[in-house]
This record gives structure tokens, sequence and C-alpha cells, in this order.
């Protein structure tokens, strides 16, 4: 079951979901809406995969820990291009130890040819953090920092409760880059 959105409120008030800072203003039917934090990171691709027409081409490589410069979204907005992965932050921590967390995209922003994640939309019982957005676009958009740019849905989970303990637990505050290297070590 998807709790709605007066339910989410209760649960918030409870202590059993975490949004901080919680604003009743961001309340939707069955959804809360996550504004976009100022921070930002790209990744630096280093490996060689081949050679173009004597151009080397570079790539990530999962089993490294792939480099990324950080960038601040300034007042006036930052103009994301196609072709670069964005990861990007929520403003709110979020987390709970008792519901599933989703992340999805708004339609608002979908309809402007923003993807708010690729694949990475779940948040286990025990998370709590700042979400990270993997952030692509189809042609250039400007977003700004502090925009409602995606929604958390909270889920109920039938059977027995496990708490998240993975690659990214008591460590999500900003955009986190890529750990699937720690799983060759």
């Amino acid at each position: 079951m998807i709790l709605t959105g007066p339910e989410i409120q209760l649960q918030v008030e409870l202590g059993k979901i975490t949004i901080e800072p919680f604003d009743p203003e961001q309340v939707n039917p069955a959804s809360y809406d996550l504004r976009l934090g100022r921070d930002v990171l790209i990744y630096e691709p280093t490996t060689l995969i081949e050679r173009r027409y004597g151009d080397p081409v570079f790539g990530l490589d999962a089993k490294v820990e792939n480099p990324t410069h950080k960038i601040t979204i300034p007042d006036e907005g930052l103009w994301l291009e196609p072709g670069t992965l964005y990861l990007m932050h929520t403003v709110e921590v979020v987390g709970t130890r008792e519901f599933v967390t989703i992340i999805d995209g708004k339609s608002s922003l979908a309809r402007l040819g923003i993807v708010a994640h690729l694949t990475a939309g779940f948040g286990d019982p025990g998370f709590l953090g700042n979400y990270t957005l993997e952030v692509t676009v189809v042609h250039p958009v400007r977003v700004y920092a502090g925009m409602r740019f995606c929604q958390a849905r909270f889920q109920t989970v039938r059977g027995q409760l496990a708490q998240y303990d993975g690659n990214y637990a008591n460590d999500s505050r900003g955009p986190v880059a890529s750990r699937s290297w720690r799983q060759f070590k």
C-alpha cells in the first residue's frame, strides 16, 4: 500500500518517517515533494576505452572509484546538457525504519525532458540521508537549487523487516558517487 499525503504527515509527526526540513505545503495526495540541493557531482572519465579517428575516448569503470568534480548551482541556475550525468541531491534528509521510500520525478519536469533518476529511486527501511539523484536531460534545461524536483512516496512492507546496511548507510549527505567498486574488494 502507498501512504496518502495525510498519512505521510501523520507518520512524520509520530516519528516513523523523517523528512527534515518538513513543510506541510509540500505534501501531495499520495507523496511529498522534495527540493533540489545546491551541490552537484560530475564524473571525470579516466579509463581509455578506445580510439576513434585517432582521438582517445574515455569512460568510467565500475571496478574502480571514479573521480568526480563538484560544482555548486549558482543563484541564476545551472544549465544541464545532454550527454552528461549529473549527480544531484535532495535538500531534505529522508528516512524511515518501517516503510520503503520510492523517489519519482515530477511530471512537470519530465515534460521539460528532465530525468530525475535513472534507476536508483528506491530506499530500503533504515536508510536516512539526502537522496542522490542521477539526473540527465534530453535537451539543455536550466534548473535551480531549492526548486521542487522529485517526490517521495512511502509503501508499507510485509514480512520481517531488515534494516539497510549497504554502500550508502550512515554516509549520505549531499550527492554521493557510485560505490560499485566496493563489491570487488
